[in-house]
């Protein structure tokens, strides 16, 4: 059972919380009381709590066996030295007392501040328009502060590499807080920012069409991005401005609301 392997990315979140006191140890305190008295409490006792305590496990919420097991093999890993036996008499009193049958796992943590869903469909689906009543089909990406994808639209027809396209757009936004197509206009007399964007994974080439989403002011809460406008420099542009316009009233409204704006 406490063979070590490599363990899946699932087991390794839920072991967060456990491994997170194992960074630096410190003096425990005694919490003995905080466990059931039963078989297998002093095992559990003798190979955790000199190094994390006990504490640890009563908040660190139930677990599945599979987890429980997982998690025992980790703390294997980690330096826990105990036998099979002892292994064996651990999990069955944490699945007695600390266990449930579904695996654990916790809330995600909310998207990053930015407009919320229906402001965002609305600014893309006006960006779009904007663009199809020109003859042109584009793909329109809405992105929170973080970075993290809202909405995204693809028109009938447009190549998927305008989506690749809108995405270095929101990311030249969020890296320089300030429109991809300002950026781009400084590339050709700054080397130092070419080199910067051109190194940059989630950037490489900048192209204009992404624009920032503010409230109060300057305040970027996310960006806007229209890609695959054939036809003159700034389109792109042009058309994410329409659905930025769109929607601005309404952030203004809502600044210094929720996260959601």
């Amino acid at each position: 059972m406490l063979a070590d392997r490599r363990l899946p990315l699932r087991t390794r979140l839920a072991l967060f919380l456990v491994l997170s006191l194992l960074a630096a140890r410190t003096v425990v305190f005694a919490q003995n009381y905080l466990l059931p008295n039963a078989p297998g409490k002093a095992e559990l006792i003798g190979a955790c709590e000199s190094c994390h305590g006990v504490m640890t496990i009563v908040h660190a919420g139930k677990r599945s066996p599979r987890q429980w097991d997982d998690i025992m093999r980790e703390m294997a890993r980690q330096g826990m030295a105990i036998t099979d036996d002892q292994g064996k008499t651990i999990v069955s009193y944490l699945n007695s007392y600390f266990g449930q049958t579904m695996d654990f796992f916790r809330a995600p943590e909310p998207r990053a501040r930015g407009p919320a869903l229906d402001l965002a469909l609305e600014a893309a689906e006006a960006a779009e328009k904007a663009c199809q009543a020109d003859g042109r089909q584009v793909t329109t990406l809405v992105v929170d502060s973080a970075g993290t994808p809202i909405v995204l639209l693809t028109g009938n027809g447009i190549s998927p590499i305008t989506q690749a396209v809108a995405a270095t757009e929101v990311a030249t936004v969020l890296k320089f807080k300030q429109p991809s197509g300002v950026v781009m206009r400084h590339l050709n007399d700054d080397p130092a920012l070419a080199a910067e964007v051109k190194n940059d994974p989630k950037i490489g080439e900048v192209l204009p069409g992404g624009l920032p989403i503010t409230v109060n002011g300057n305040e970027i809460i996310g960006a806007i991005a229209v890609s695959g406008a054939l036809g003159q420099a700034d389109k792109d542009e042009v058309c994410a401005r329409a659905g930025l316009e769109r929607i601005a009233s309404r952030l203004r409204q809502w600044s210094g609301g929720p996260k959601q704006l």
